[in-house]
């Protein structure tokens, strides 16, 4: 399918890419016609295109998260991801009409030949399929032509603005900024019956927003505020909703003017929030911004799960609103038709966002619909030939990867490609990921879904670094199938999906390995070699991880997609430790607190571990506290020697003489070491890590939220188990 993509420099292409699956509780829409919304989009292409200093001035706190990275990996490093985020290229669009081609198992209330609008960003994107929550669709009624039923997003925006306002009928509103979201806000103001009055500093939107239905118009120049007195009895405007994308304050400044006593001001636009305070008291101003489509709107639960809101305590949510516009639409009480510039092929995407920010004078003042072909219209890709094995060497490792993400794309792949694997195909994430990975990795082939990718006969090792939902699944099903694999942390979220895959990879002819990369480092190899080399003893060992802040919204702490940090993450630690103390896990003790998320999502967390031979070890896992901590910092006792790994970057080590310290260049967590041995075990037929390590480790991070949920210790080995 074909899909707009724009990177971060501003540069807008069309790509064949991979058509998305569809979701468990929503619909793959085959999309018929989207809106360009030229203010939203329009900015993000004139910021794209801005220098990097203009860039820095705008976003400072980007820049101190990219001195912090330096200052922890080094700047060849940091330049690299930097560069990365500059070229990687992104969905655009949020505003869609088309027909729903498959509905998920968990989906109700559609069928598959509907007619329906889409909406939100990261969804309902410029691209021939979308793949849509159920939430973020609603039916479109006969009788609504499709090209119109594409601005139901738009005209939703405008429609919360509004009902954030408490509009009633007889209101005297103003709009300040006569754009597209403001021109729908103004019908939307008639069809309420308020007394409409359009603002803007083009004298051309005035006269459009008049013709659409505003009472009156008016230009801002000197003169405005003393015409909006006089439109409204000398009193000023109940409402004032300000729809225009500024870089200043100014908009804000003529609201708080133009408002009556005790008024109300409702920002949907973008505009610095910066308003004098003695502005707002002598009017007792209420001033709110508005947050996109409604409620719903970045609630991870009602986006992407379906959780609807009942009616009776939400009346009006994104989904309702949308259909709110549409019976308008089909009602005739809002036409939209006159709002269309012009339907353009998907192919002049690329040429209509250049006009958005061309010349201001020949900007187009109409919206830009983008046209897909019906399916029967659609162009057939051909696939590229997967590699011929008897053109290969006997110990070809030929790689599939699946969920071509940033970890995977920025660490995994060149390493890989470095120690000698083929890199062939490429499947699951996103189309425009798997895309990237072709053009931009040296991947021969994309998938078009991940079951290809397990059952591709060119493959023999699958790279499997989706979300942690999908690690055991994926694992066991490529282990069946004959090939080895390399799958990141976590490898299981349960018992039972652990079981799977020991039993896949028991039964496999191929190898298991899993992203435990710190035991793989230089430092750390040559901290155990240093703490054996004082004879037989017991190791102490204590492992702080300044880990940082995740959103509570990141996927991470989505139990049953992420299954949350400590599974996701602290498994490193623990496997650092068992690593160094060269002995199995007995037992283990957590305490955490975190009261405002889910147990097993808590991430400030402290973790007590025995050894068989007695060893002990702490990890101190803290998402709290200062950013410019070193992220992690091991010290290890055993017998007269002791040991100080920081961040993986310098190693000091403490015994008889005097002591001695190392320091790498650059920080090496050892991604480069595990995944040479995994290739060199692919050829060979030899586990890296011996699989009852794995298995142990993991058994151990799941111990460590039994412990939470229990406050007791939890056995790992068969012995501390039956304790």
């Amino acid at each position: 399918m074909r899909q707009i993509l724009q990177t971060r420099s501003g540069q807008t292409t069309v790509r064949d890419v991979p058509a998305p699956a569809c979701p468990v509780g929503g619909v793959l829409v085959r999309n018929a016609f989207s809106v360009i919304s030229s203010g939203t989009e329009g900015a993000r292409v004139a910021l794209s295109q801005k220098s990097l200093l203009a860039k820095a001035r705008e976003r400072p706190d980007l820049v101190q998260k990219v001195v912090e990275r330096a200052h922890r990996e080094g700047l060849r490093s940091t330049g690299q991801a930097v560069r990365r985020q500059l070229t990687m290229e992104t969905p655009v669009g949020y505003s869609s009409a088309g027909y729903v081609v498959e509905v998920g198992p968990r989906a109700s209330g559609f069928q598959p030949g509907d007619a329906v609008a889409c909406c939100g960003g990261g969804h309902a994107n410029h691209a021939e399929i979308v793949a849509m929550p159920r939430n973020l669709v609603a039916n479109v009624p006969q009788g609504v032509p499709l090209e119109h039923a594409a601005f139901s997003t738009l005209a939703a925006i405008a429609l919360h603005g509004i009902r954030l306002a408490e509009v009633s009928l007889g209101d005297r509103v103003v709009v300040i900024g006569c754009g597209l979201i403001g021109q729908l806000a103004c019908r939307l103001l008639g069809v309420a019956g308020a007394a409409v009055v359009a603002l803007d500093i083009d004298s051309e939107r005035v006269a459009a927003a008049v013709a659409g239905g505003a009472d009156h118009g008016v230009t801002v120049d000197e003169a405005a505020l003393q015409t909006v007195l006089g439109l409204t009895g000398g009193v000023g405007a109940d409402v004032v909703l300000v729809t225009a994308a500024a870089d200043t304050n100014a908009p804000l400044l003529l609201a708080a003017e133009i408002a009556r006593d005790r008024g109300r001001m409702v920002l949907v636009g973008t505009a610095p929030i910066d308003l004098p305070r003695q502005l707002l008291y002598e009017k007792e101003l209420a001033f709110r911004v508005s947050r996109s489509y409604g409620p719903g709107r970045y609630d991870q639960e009602y986006e992407e799960r379906g959780l609807d809101y009942p009616i009776g305590y939400v009346r009006w949510t994104e989904q309702r609103n949308l259909e709110s516009v549409l019976d308008l639409l089909v009602t005739k009480k809002l036409d939209v038709g006159d709002l269309i510039g012009e339907i353009i092929p998907v192919e002049d995407a690329p040429g209509a966002y250049q006009r958005l920010v061309g010349e201001r004078s020949r900007r187009p003042r109409a919206a830009i619909v983008i046209r897909y072909p019906a399916e029967d219209e659609l162009p057939r890709t051909r696939v590229p030939e997967p590699a011929l094995k008897e053109t290969l060497p006997r110990d070809a490792v030929v790689l599939g990867l699946i969920g071509p993400g940033s970890f995977a794309s920025r660490v995994l792949v060149p390493e890989f490609r470095e120690a000698g694997a083929i890199l062939e195909l490429v499947g699951g994430g996103s189309g425009p990921s798997a895309l990237a990975a072709v053009r931009d990795l040296g991947f021969g082939r994309v998938a078009a879904n991940e079951e290809e990718v397990l059952h591709d006969p060119a493959v023999n090792a699958a790279v499997i670094a989706s979300r942690h939902v999908d690690h055991a699944r994926l694992a066991a099903a490529a282990l069946t199938e004959g090939k080895s694999v390399f799958v990141e942390k976590p490898l299981a979220l349960s018992l039972g999906e652990l079981e799977l895959v020991l039993e896949a990879a028991a039964a496999s002819s191929g190898i298991l390995a899993v992203g435990f990369n710190r035991r793989f480092s230089p430092l750390l190899r040559e901290a155990r070699e240093f703490l054996e080399g004082g004879g037989p003893g017991l190791t102490t060992m204590a492992f702080r991880v300044s880990a940082g802040r995740v959103g509570r919204e990141h996927w991470v702490h989505d139990l049953d997609v992420g299954g949350g940090r400590i599974l996701g993450e602290v498994c490193h630690f623990v496997d650092s430790l068992r690593f160094l103390a060269g002995s199995p896990v007995l037992q283990v003790y957590a305490a955490s607190h975190g009261r405002s998320m889910p147990l097993q999502a808590h991430d400030n967390v402290i973790v007590s571990l025995r050894f068989v031979d007695g060893s002990v070890g702490t990890v101190v896992y803290a998402a709290d506290g200062g950013s410019g901590l070193r992220k992690e910092r091991l010290e290890a006792f055993r017998g007269n020697r002791s040991c100080v790994l920081d961040d993986f970057r310098e190693l000091t080590l403490y015994g008889p003489g005097k002591p001695r310290r190392r320091r790498l260049r650059t920080q090496d967590k050892g991604h480069n070491a595990e995944v040479a041995a995994f290739v060199k075990g692919v050829r060979e037929g030899r586990y890296p890590v011996p699989l009852e390590e794995i298995e142990e480790v993991t058994l151990t991070t799941l111990a460590i939220v039994e412990s939470l949920k229990t406050g007791e210790p939890v056995g790992i080995v068969p012995e501390a188990r039956d304790s």
